[in-house]
């Protein structure tokens, strides 16, 4: 009499669901139903959906988890691929995908799953720019065709047209394994800086953009819809739309999908530091100053909370909202980059322990996945 327990397909499904991918991985090579079943997309799909998601802090080509998680520890067992560039740069999470390029207008660019170790290094994009472009990338997911695209925006800068044309727009589909050119004029005359890093909100990847008007510069948010393959613009308060003050704007990235989040850094003396909140989306009379410090020579203060941080060389630096609505910060304290969270409900500013050191790069949202385990075609393992 045989040994061998044989489950039923519905059965087995549901436990290989529960699974983490790495566990998964190995059983692709237990038999070919096995192997079948587990590179399926729609097992692919749902088993992603089963997942959650968690914050991580990328140093260099590892990342580590600001907060505890589950079974296992991130910062040793989650790597990005060697790549021949050093001077490389994570600009998105999605899915568990984590989007890598490098190079002057990024050239090139990565998709790797860093939970399985494998990555594809896209085609160079269709367009070459001169000097006198920037551009920025972004990974996103479209959720009417099953399919990954990497959204690449390159504005010019020259002096005699600084922020009077529309970006050129290129879009890679991980489906189709190509660039594709979008007809000019699909985004609105704007500029957007290479070093404003996107921030993602409910399906959509956001940027700070600017342009020309009525005689000064009009800030607005630019977002991009990757199903549809739109633009829209989303109004900010009248006192960023056409602040004049030395400074940055920035959307903060991550949060609970419902609230869009602005950093605001005004450069006067002395020097705020606002965190504005959009509660009702394209509701531009919904954004609310959430929270604002307050720094003056060395020290930084939040009034609201009583508290005071001396020996600050520079102004705080917003990172990215987490899932309970808590802001973390990347703050000089003597010398030291440390993280702290936010907590505005709970009027809280907190100290996680974690030094930040000069290899920091990104953080984002990330989710174990099994994407790229079922595409062939130019997927390498490392």
């Amino acid at each position: 009499m045989s040994d061998t327990v044989f489950f039923p397909h519905e059965i087995l499904t549901e436990i290989l669901l529960r699974l983490p991918p790495k566990s998964l991985l190995r059983f692709t090579t237990v038999c070919k139903s096995w192997r079948s079943l587990i590179t399926h997309p729609s097992f692919i799909s749902l088993h992603h959906r089963l997942s959650s998601s968690f914050l991580l802090l990328q140093f260099s080509n590892r990342f580590i988890l600001p907060h505890p998680h589950r079974h296992h520890h991130p910062s040793t067992t989650l790597r990005l691929p060697s790549l021949p560039h050093h001077y490389y740069s994570v600009v998105s999470f999605c899915n568990g995908l984590v989007c890598v390029a490098y190079g002057e207008h990024y050239q090139s660019v990565v998709v790797c799953n860093p939970c399985i170790r494998r990555f594809v290094t896209l085609p160079a994009p269709l367009q070459h720019y001169p000097c006198y472009y920037t551009s920025s990338v972004a990974l996103g997911f479209d959720s009417s065709k099953c399919d990954y695209k990497v959204v690449r925006i390159s504005c010019m800068v020259d002096d005699e047209r600084y922020g009077l044309s529309a970006p050129e727009v290129e879009v890679f589909s991980l489906a189709t394994g190509s660039w594709r050119t979008l007809d000019h004029g699909i985004a609105p005359v704007c500029y957007v800086a290479r070093d404003t890093p996107p921030g993602f909100h409910d399906g959509l990847v956001h940027w700070v953009a600017k342009r020309y008007e009525a005689g000064g510069w009009y800030n607005f948010v630019l977002s991009f819809h990757f199903e549809g393959e739109m633009f829209r613009e989303v109004m900010l308060p009248e006192s960023l739309a056409r602040r004049t003050s030395w400074g940055t704007l920035k959307v903060v990235g991550g949060g609970n999908g419902k609230t869009l989040t602005v950093y605001e850094l005004d450069g006067g003396s002395p020097c705020s530091c606002n965190i504005w909140m959009m509660k009702e989306y394209d509701e531009v009379e919904s954004w609310n100053k959430a929270f604002s410090f307050l720094m003056s020579g060395f020290c930084l203060e939040a009034p609201s909370l009583g508290m005071m941080l001396t020996d600050v060389k520079i102004p705080p630096k917003g990172l990215c909202v987490t899932c309970s609505g808590e802001v973390l910060l990347l703050v000089d304290v003597a010398g030291r980059r440390c993280l702290y969270s936010l907590d505005i409900k709970k009027e809280s500013f907190t100290d996680l322990q974690i030094e930040i050191g000069a290899g920091f790069v990104y953080c984002g949202y990330y989710a174990d996945s099994l994407l790229l385990l079922n595409i062939a075609s130019g997927v390498v393992s490392y």
